[in-house]
């Protein structure tokens, strides 16, 4: 279906897989779904360190700089980024089929509900969100994957800081658009393989980062009974 079959455009297609994917995570939340949007005054997940708030959330805005020079930096290193300026109407309907139909969906079931799943094993949570997004962006080649799986890193990070999952995919989207439309980076080759190794580092040591503040700031339960 990703790749246009069943006689679907590829923007449909893009739409069932989304709703699929939301439907899925949903259902994988449960009772947790009112904690997307309600700030959750309890224990999230059954465990400490793992809920969020609106307060945070923009204050964590301030690292989106700090996301976005990665791949800007890999980009500078290895060739020219060429600016554009798309009509209006045209970024602001990119911007609603990246945040709503595609970032939106990724980010309730690779990020919200694999949190869920994997409580406070945040290791795990970090190395299984990468790996499906590897495997969910193979189809576009593996420079396109190592690219999402660093991506997964970095609004993995961004969540378990504190940031609200759907401003983790406003987040998301417009990245997508800000690299897909408006800074572009001619690579192909060598260039290419290179700058999503770049990237998808570059955003692993920036999840690392973050971690190592929080599990300096806070305690986080590893286990039942043993903290980290």
């Amino acid at each position: 279906m990703r790749r246009g079959g069943l006689d679907l455009t590829p923007l449909a297609s893009a739409g069932v897989v989304g709703v699929m994917t939301a439907a899925f995570a949903l259902f994988l939340l449960g009772r947790d779904v009112p904690s997307l949007i309600r700030a959750p005054g309890r224990r999230l997940y059954d465990q400490d360190g793992l809920g969020w708030s609106w307060g945070r959330s923009v204050s964590l805005l301030g690292l989106i700089p700090v996301v976005l020079s990665v791949p800007i930096a890999c980009g500078l290193l290895l060739t020219d980024i060429v600016v554009f300026v798309p009509g209006v109407q045209s970024l602001l309907w990119a911007l609603f089929v990246q945040i709503a139909i595609i970032a939106l969906p990724q980010e309730l079931f690779f990020r919200e509900a694999t949190l869920k799943v994997f409580r406070a094993n945040l290791p795990g949570a970090f190395g299984v969100s990468a790996l499906a997004m590897v495997l969910y962006k193979l189809p576009e080649g593996l420079p396109a994957a190592l690219i999402a799986a660093g991506g997964a890193f970095a609004f993995m990070a961004l969540r378990v800081a504190g940031m609200n999952i759907l401003l983790v995919a406003v987040v998301h989207g417009t990245t997508a658009v800000l690299f897909g439309r408006v800074l572009v980076a001619e690579l192909s080759g060598q260039a290419l393989w290179l700058y999503a190794t770049c990237c998808m580092l570059g955003h692993a040591m920036f999840a690392l980062a973050v971690v190592t503040v929080l599990r300096a700031r806070r305690p986080i339960v590893v286990e039942a009974g043993t903290e980290a």
